[in-house]
């Protein structure tokens, strides 16, 4: 009966210890904040991005991010910064001309959001997109998350896929994907000028 009792109270100050082990992490997590120099206005152009969903894979020659970061310290990092235009030129599904056009605005803008710190970099994911393509046969409106990182050496946005960007109902593009087809979009915006992102 001794024992049992020991080992009972041994099992709870384990899982006491990993609960609060849980509660800190999460806590950390949901506490951390940013520091961005400057901040404000910035252009970003990305080389070469692409999209793959089902069998089409959609290639631009070039893109361009328009938008403002927060600036100073203590900063949360949901919305640390917005994206209010982002175009494309000269895109392309094997060859066949597309176009894209998103609903990146002021008044409704794409989110970059900070969710932690990976050596010289900032993870984080860009959310609220919203962006159709248009080609022979093909009409498409895609929304959601993507992930990323921002390199503050290279003062570049790395736009990684992932996430929960997927084509939406309606979608129609010579069977190639399906309303509900995961998006996966990669591309390096540059920024025009030095933008530094740092933890805490």
């Amino acid at each position: 009966m001794r024992r049992f009792v020991r080992n009972t109270a041994l099992a709870a100050a384990a899982l006491g210890s990993a609960v609060g082990l849980s509660i800190s992490s999460a806590s950390a997590t949901a506490l951390a904040t940013y520091t961005v120099t400057p901040g404000g206005a910035f252009t970003a152009n990305a080389t070469n991005p692409k999209m793959t969903v089902g069998a089409a894979t959609l290639t631009c020659a070039s893109s361009q991010a328009k938008g403002t970061l927060k600036s100073g310290s203590g900063l949360a990092g949901a919305q640390l910064g917005s994206i209010t235009s982002l175009t494309f030129t000269n895109c392309t599904v094997a060859g066949i001309p597309f176009t894209v056009s998103t609903t990146a605005s002021t008044g409704a803008p794409f989110y970059v959001n900070a969710t932690g710190t990976t050596a010289n970099h900032i993870d984080g994911n860009i959310s609220g997109i919203s962006a159709t393509i248009t080609g022979t046969g093909c009409n498409a409106t895609f929304a959601g998350t993507t992930n990323g990182w921002y390199e503050n050496t290279t003062k570049t946005l790395h736009v990684t896929g992932g996430g929960s960007l997927a084509a939406q109902a309606g979608a129609s593009c010579l069977g190639l994907f399906t309303a509900g087809s995961p998006a996966n979009y990669v591309a390096n915006y540059v920024m025009t000028a030095q933008q530094t992102i740092t933890s805490p």
